[in-house]
């Protein structure tokens, strides 16, 4: 049986029990979740611009241009003499018997000049001019010497075709007739003279 002094312990301890409920600190509030930082992208080098070479350095690596000279350019021969070519023509001497009996071949003629330089020094009296320097010279280094021989149809007038002294201070001219491939154009007229170097003029 409940007695009153028992509701009142009963009373007594609920109310005791509410102000220990009341005292109590509020549970702690976690702190927001911080959002981790964006990564920070590696910074990038700009690539090095690629440069063609100019016009000028182009041109220095091709190398010097071709050396032969136009017809009627003069070249200076070991300070003795100067060589000119004036023009070429094939076919020449049409009528005239073919070169060896060959009908690959035909014939084509160099118009030519050599000068003696004047001698200020009596170092020497002149030069010994010959056709057989000249030669007729292909895109692919094959060789046509002057003709050994002549015929009245060849060019007139004729350089000298054997040995001829020439004093210093003169000049001979002429045309000069070459055994010539009948169906390909040289490159090149070319004065070739002995131990010294030569010259060559390019056919057009």
């Amino acid at each position: 049986m409940t007695t009153a002094r028992t509701r009142r312990l009963a009373i007594a301890a609920a109310a005791m029990l509410a102000l220990a409920s009341c005292g109590d600190d509020p549970a702690p509030t976690p702190p927001p979740a911080s959002t981790p930082p964006s990564p920070t992208p590696p910074a990038t080098t700009p690539a090095a611009p690629t440069t063609s070479p100019t016009p000028d350095t182009a041109a220095a690596e091709d190398g010097p241009a071709d050396a032969a000279l136009a017809f009627g350019k003069s070249a200076p021969i070991a300070d003795l003499a100067t060589a000119t070519a004036y023009g070429f023509r094939q076919p020449v001497a049409a009528s005239a018997p073919r070169p060896n009996g060959q009908p690959g071949l035909t014939w084509a003629a160099a118009d030519v000049k050599v000068c003696a330089v004047k001698n200020l020094d009596d170092e020497y009296d002149g030069i010994t001019v010959t056709n057989d320097r000249w030669k007729l010279v292909y895109a692919d280094d094959t060789e046509m010497g002057a003709s050994n021989i002549t015929y009245n149809q060849f060019p007139q007038p004729e350089y000298p075709t054997g040995e001829k002294d020439l004093p210093d201070g003169k000049c001979v001219r002429g045309w000069i007739t070459f055994r010539a491939l009948k169906d390909k154009r040289p490159a090149y007229v070319a004065y070739e003279p002995e131990n010294q170097p030569g010259a060559r003029w390019a056919v057009k």
